[in-house]
């Protein structure tokens, strides 16, 4: 006798939320009270992390700031955090990369300049800084993925050799992503020159002549060489391009942009694609903090002192890199984001992430 009952359909297993902890802080005029903070906001969740052990190499990823800016976290925060970290493991260090604008950090040599001046010498810290991709950007490692835009990416050598990584990033805006924190720390901040190179290779700005006075400035500092000036006007070599933005940002005319269409989709997807390359690099040894204060419209990469566009609302960890940044624009509210750059959609990153399956958007807040 035939059994003609119907199969059960597959049932479709939800992951869990992942969870975000956050310990507020509304007031930030002292260093004091924010490096307690910060040390606290750790020690709860330390107990969860059971990746730095003594003799590893432990990175702490940060971003210094760019010479006269103001946004960046400042080292006298990270203090007591350090200090208990050294008692884990004498090989602690700070890492980061160099950038691919034409600034100081743009090799090792100016960057380390640049960390000292914003605090970040060996003698107020305690502990060495590594520019992990060597002293022109060049020294990279191919990092397997598979992904929608590359099959391997391009990591920083430094980023990759290393046991653990503590990501540290400051919330702000960003004029290609909408939004930076986490995922553009770990997808653009940990890639080599080349890795950069790749993801903004389809982002390209736009000159709009009657507005260009002729000044020379975009000129002078593309790494790319892809501006001249022909007629008293800024002439656009395409095919030269890399899409860095680093013209948009000393135009004081107005006449560059960077062109918002499905090109910025793409950036969000690439950076993204570089994040999984640095957590696939690390075994997932990674645990993230994200501060979120003097929110600004554009990134720490800026050369000036922003205003904030949202309320100072304290620290976020996690161990979910794409939770906590689905967080970050929770709490400060997405739409802050949205009204500063209103042609970019900032979830597109957290979209994309949640495909690729480098961490998942639904979590749960955990006030410490």
């Amino acid at each position: 006798m035939q059994n003609h009952s119907k199969k059960s359909a597959p049932q479709i297993k939800i992951p869990p939320p992942s969870k975000v902890f956050l310990k507020r802080l509304s007031d930030w005029s002292s260093d004091q009270k924010i490096n307690e903070t910060v040390l606290s906001a750790w020690q709860n969740i330390e107990p969860l992390i059971d990746f730095i052990t003594a003799g590893n190499f432990v990175a702490i990823k940060l971003t210094f700031g760019e010479e006269g800016a103001s946004g960046y976290i400042k080292s006298a925060w990270l203090s007591g955090l350090i200090k208990h970290l050294k008692e884990k493991t004498e090989n602690l260090f700070i890492a980061e990369t160099n950038t691919l604008y034409r600034e100081k950090r743009s090799n090792a040599v100016g960057h380390l300049q640049i960390a000292s001046s914003h605090g970040y010498g060996l003698e107020r810290t305690g502990i060495p800084v590594i520019i992990a991709d060597g002293l022109l950007g060049r020294d990279g490692q191919n990092i397997s993925i598979r992904g929608d835009h590359f099959e391997t990416v391009k990591i920083a050598r430094g980023i990759c050799e290393s046991d653990s990584m503590i990501c540290i990033s400051h919330v702000t805006g960003h004029m290609q992503s909408g939004f930076a924190g986490t995922l553009k720390n770990l997808g653009m901040g940990c890639a080599s020159r080349q890795g950069k190179l790749l993801q903004h290779s389809g982002t390209l700005p736009e000159v709009t002549l009657e507005k260009c006075v002729g000044c020379g400035a975009c000129m002078r500092v593309c790494p790319a060489n892809a501006i001249g000036i022909k007629k008293k006007k800024a002439i656009l070599v395409k095919e030269r391009c890399i899409g860095c933005g680093e013209c948009t940002v000393v135009c004081r005319s107005g006449a560059i942009d960077i062109k918002y269409d499905e090109n910025v989709v793409k950036f969000q997807e690439k950076m993204v694609e570089y994040a999984m390359g640095v957590k696939k690099a690390l075994n997932s040894r990674v645990v993230y903090l994200n501060f979120i204060e003097h929110v600004t419209k554009n990134c720490d990469c800026m050369s000036k002192d922003e205003t904030p566009i949202a309320p100072d609302i304290g620290i976020a960890l996690s161990s979910d890199p794409v939770a906590i940044d689905k967080a970050s624009m929770d709490l400060v509210g997405i739409e802050k984001f949205k009204e500063a750059f209103p042609e970019i959609d900032p979830l597109t990153q957290i979209k994309h992430a949640e495909k690729i399956k480098l961490g998942i958007g639904q979590y749960e807040l955990l006030e410490i």
